[in-house]
């Protein structure tokens, strides 16, 4: 089969088609997204990293130890649990000592015609849900986190920093709260998508600071970090979901003198995600800036990092 590979550069290769183990599903691979993530492994986040990159898509079933499910269209959770730690027995596979993660660490991922995974991680799509919409249920399900972790309604002031794909779906999912949301970003058709739903934006440039009850740094850029230790109230929180390839200098002393929560935010419950998109439709399909063919993944991945780019999607059954 064909597959998107990193071994210290980035190819389309071939590989040899995956033969799931019982207990498996064999995938065959529809859409997957090109994400920040898979742009920071390109970038040495995960050093020694060798493989099939990609951990959004959705496809339908191949092979399953019940036949009956062959053909319906699903996706999957990216963290393989042990199911038997601490942390799986609490619920929170997601950090299990012993995971992989697809595409990330220790497991091929779905930048490939087909993956095989845990049958327990698959989840069935809703015909409801448009596949336009599908491709975006991890990410969202990352941006839906936030909520599980952190209190916020109607009486909470939110700044959010970023204006990419995560960014963009934080924001809608912090609209549904009721907060009194900013989103601060560099590109203005980015920031329109949010302004059509009612969203307040400001470019960084016209930025003035303020302070709020809650930060979210969804940016990828370190200099937004200070930006928003600088914007945050007294016994505020502060929520991290950028990750990045190097590390940065930064001061703590703020954390420590006005006594802020610091809260790292990662993946989200899928089911959650899929919930979400049921009850509020987002209209997810503008975020798409462009498809392209599985065998063209190399001129994907160079336009997913342009500035003006969103979700870029490798159409590949």
């Amino acid at each position: 089969m064909k597959a998107v590979c990193f071994d210290g550069s980035l190819t389309v290769c071939e590989r040899e088609k995956p033969r799931r183990k019982r207990g498996e599903m064999l995938i065959r691979v529809a859409v997957a997204g090109i994400c920040n993530t898979d742009h920071e492994i390109t970038r040495g986040y995960i050093p020694g990293f060798s493989g099939i990159l990609g951990h959004e898509f959705f496809g339908y079933v191949e092979e399953a130890d019940d036949a009956a499910l062959a053909g319906r269209r699903v996706t999957a959770e990216i963290n393989n649990a042990c199911r038997s730690c601490e942390f799986c027995n609490r619920g929170l596979g997601r950090h299990c000592g012993s995971r992989s993660v697809l595409g990330i660490v220790g497991r091929d991922g779905a930048m490939a015609e087909y993956v095989a995974v845990p049958q327990e991680n698959v989840l069935e799509i809703p015909p409801a849900i448009p596949d336009s919409r599908a491709l975006f249920i991890e990410p969202l399900a990352a941006a839906m986190e936030i909520l599980e972790q952190v209190e916020i309604g109607k009486e909470h002031s939110v700044l959010l920093l970023g204006d990419g794909k995560l960014a963009l779906l934080i924001a809608l999912v912090m609209n549904t709260t009721g907060c009194d949301l900013t989103v601060v970003g560099k590109h203005a058709c980015k920031l329109a998508l949010l302004e059509e739903r009612g969203i307040r934006t400001v470019l960084l440039g016209s930025f003035q600071k303020g302070c709020y009850d809650r930060v979210i740094e969804a940016s990828g850029s370190p200099s937004a970090f200070d930006l928003g230790l600088s914007c945050i109230k007294p016994r505020g929180t502060f929520v991290l979901k950028s990750t990045y390839s190097g590390g940065f200098f930064f001061n703590p002393s703020s954390l420590v003198v006005n006594e802020i929560t610091l809260v790292g935010s990662r993946c989200g419950r899928f089911e959650d995600a899929v919930q979400f998109l049921e009850q509020h439709a987002p209209p997810l399909e503008k975020m798409i800036s462009r498809e392209y063919p599985l065998e063209e993944a190399i001129a994907a991945f160079a336009y997913s990092e342009r500035p003006d780019s969103l979700k870029v999607v490798l159409r590949i059954g």
